[in-house]
């Protein structure tokens, strides 16, 4: 009987020592690595935006909106971190255009950006990760120079480092 009060006795405890025990894990909603059932931050968390800094090859297509006609475009981008909010980051597409958006896990937002005084840049993209094609980004221009707006279609592959 003693070895069975014991034997309660010890799992009582366990029990007890364990349920005061915070469940540890990333608790920062926007990063990749949330973790749903963490209580208590452990510093782990990866933001979303990490993922898109480095250097890109694209593929732009597009159909011209004027003149007709399919278009396909090669080249480049560098993606860096921006303070402008929580994971933001800046798109410089073959060093001149200039693109800011943010990332909510695998979703991308591009703001308005201004071209001139009567033109401008927005869009939206998703994180793909997959073996061709890491990132999908539409972004369409704007301009009271065209009788609608011009679409493009960003197939991008991030670079080796």
């Amino acid at each position: 009987m003693r070895y069975l009060i014991l034997v309660i006795g010890l799992l009582l405890g366990l029990f007890v020592f364990d349920s005061c025990t915070p469940n540890r894990g990333c608790t920062e909603t926007t990063a990749d690595n949330y973790d749903l059932n963490a209580e208590e931050d452990d510093g782990t968390c990866i933001p979303a935006r990490d993922k898109l800094i480095g250097s890109f090859r694209y593929t732009k297509t597009w159909t011209d909106v004027v003149g007709g006609g399919s278009f396909v475009d090669i080249g480049t981008f560098q993606a860096t971190e921006a303070n402008t909010g929580h994971n933001a980051f800046n798109f410089f597409f073959d060093g001149n255009l200039l693109l800011q958006g943010s990332i909510t896990q695998n979703s991308v937002l591009l703001e308005t950006h201004p071209v001139g005084l009567a033109s401008s840049y927005s869009g939206n993209g998703t994180w793909l990760e997959n073996d061709t094609v890491d990132m999908y980004l539409n972004v369409t221009y704007i301009s009271e120079f065209l009788p609608v707006p011009q679409p493009y279609s960003y197939f991008c592959t991030k670079l080796p480092e």
